[in-house]
């Protein structure tokens, strides 16, 4: 009996510890204070949005000489619609074709900043233009948006800066720091001669950064799990971009006498192991991103959350059921290509496939490999790493700074007392190419986005709503008062 009153009077202790964690679970912003944001011509800039779709910045894997002419007809564009910032600034053109502008400060004490863009666009599919409901390079405004390819990636970034920066110098504004303004030409294809070279300037110049901002995150509207409110996702870091060849060879001959297995069914059952036994889940960043907009939850989910190490594990299988979720929690991979075969009656030589990989920070290429020599354990499987699609790893940014709580002041004045938390991203950008001069690294872009919307992005019917436009402007121009005239 003493045993049994013991047991029970743990499990009382247990249970009302795990209460009162959940109880502590509660809103952790501050109030902003209200303040009095830029007057936008909203027409105005939704021409110049437009304008700036119709050139036709497509960056490809292989360029030709004419592919740079409408970066070059986009340059001149910038200048004569944005004549103060070009007798202001020191402009400087990056490997011919990418953009650094300088805004020098009052006070060469202060660390500077850099706000980051790409003039870039992704190619439209042709076969998808009869399904668009305007030409994505025509630039068409109706309907309250302004449509077409780089309306929400990101020519809707590189104008709402300009526009921003315009009006800030018409004002008479200037700030204490240096700002820099980096536009990359080719962040759609890794940013390794744009952003990269940019960054490497910087680093031979000897600047080291206070704080960058890029695009990645968002307003979400029902993109966070269980939360219905909007939302300011903040990417503090990227999941790591590796590729991974596999190859199995075979012996060529007629298809009348096969081996028990060919070499496209030794690559196929290699990619079968793969995606049952993915890499575990380690879901830490996830739940503080979770946990900042925990006092939204239901009570139950909140129980959880603020007990995670008792019930971890249902947390990881709840987050598992949706890929969006799952991604957040793992290291995740997808056979994306797969080659073998020349003809139906003839062995396969060889097959090969190429397994895309997105790395949580602590992983890495060396793991990956392990884990599929591991879990494959053939040795008719080759793997190598494609160093030609490796990017190497991202640093996560902390949040306890003066720029990230500044960032999250200016996201609550521009769009309201809305919840703010930091995540990671799950695609690239030109911000990782800037780790060598600046650790604190944000991902941030300033309109509200829905699950519409995403699918917008590099696919059909991309467009922006000219207010959500002019929401960016006011974004942009506040952020540059403040990171501008902050002490950080």
């Amino acid at each position: 009996m003493p045993y049994l009153i013991i047991v029970i009077g743990i499990l009382l202790l247990t249970f009302l510890i795990m209460l009162f964690r959940t109880l502590q679970l509660s809103d952790s912003s501050f109030q902003s204070t209200s303040v009095e944001l830029m007057e936008v011509n909203t027409k105005k800039a939704a021409e110049h949005l437009a304008a700036a779709i119709r050139f036709k910045t497509i960056s490809k894997e292989t360029m030709e000489e004419s592919d740079f002419a409408p970066f070059k007809e986009y340059h001149r564009w910038l200048e004569k619609t944005y004549p103060k910032i070009h007798a202001t600034f020191k402009k400087e053109v990056v490997n011919q074709h990418s953009l650094l502008y300088h805004w020098k400060g009052t006070e060469p004490r202060l660390q500077p900043i850099l706000l980051a863009s790409h003039l870039d666009v992704v190619p439209v599919d042709e076969v998808t233009i009869p399904a668009w409901h305007a030409d994505p390079f025509k630039g068409e405004i109706k309907q309250g948006f302004i449509w077409g390819r780089g309306a929400l990636d990101m020519k809707n970034h590189t104008v709402a800066i300009f526009e921003a920066v315009e009006a800030l110098i018409e004002s008479g504004f200037q700030p204490k720091r240096d700002i820099y303004f980096a536009f990359g030409h080719d962040e759609e294809i890794s940013g390794k001669n744009g952003a990269k070279s940019i960054a490497a300037l910087l680093k031979r110049k000897g600047i080291k950064l206070a704080a960058v901002l890029d695009e990645g995150g968002m307003i979400s509207h029902g993109l966070v799990p269980g939360v219905e409110m909007p939302v300011g996702l903040v990417g503090v870091g990227e999941k790591e971009y590796v590729t991974v060849n596999l190859t199995a060879k075979g012996t060529p001959g007629h298809s009348s006498n096969p081996p028990r297995q060919t070499a496209i069914g030794v690559l196929a059952r290699a990619i079968a192991l793969l995606d049952d036994n993915p890499f575990p889940a380690r879901p830490d960043l996830a739940i503080a991103t979770f946990k900042r907009v925990a006092y939204l939850f239901p009570f139950s989910v909140r129980f959880i959350l603020a007990n995670t190490w008792l019930l971890k594990s249902v947390l990881v299988k709840e987050l598992e059921k949706k890929v969006q979720t799952n991604a957040l929690i793992r290291t995740t991979h997808a056979a994306t290509v797969i080659r073998g075969g020349i003809k139906d009656n003839i062995l396969p030589a060889e097959a090969r496939a190429k397994i895309n990989f997105r790395l949580l920070p602590g992983d890495s290429q060396e793991s990956v490999v392990r884990h599929i020599c591991k879990v494959v354990n053939d040795p008719r499987v080759e793997v190598e790493i494609d160093m030609a699609d490796a990017w190497g790893p991202s640093k996560i940014s902390t949040i306890d700074t003066p720029a990230y709580k500044t960032l999250e002041l200016v996201i609550r004045q521009v769009f309201g007392e809305i919840p703010v938390a930091p995540y990671l991203l799950m695609f690239a950008t030109d911000a990782r190419h800037y780790q060598d001069v600046s650790e604190q690294l944000y991902h941030f872009s300033p309109l509200a986005m829905e699950t519409e919307d995403i699918g917008r992005m590099h696919g059909i019917d991309e467009r922006i709503g000219e207010d959500a436009l002019s929401g960016m402007v006011k974004f942009y121009a506040r952020l540059l008062k403040v990171w501008g005239e902050a002490e950080f």
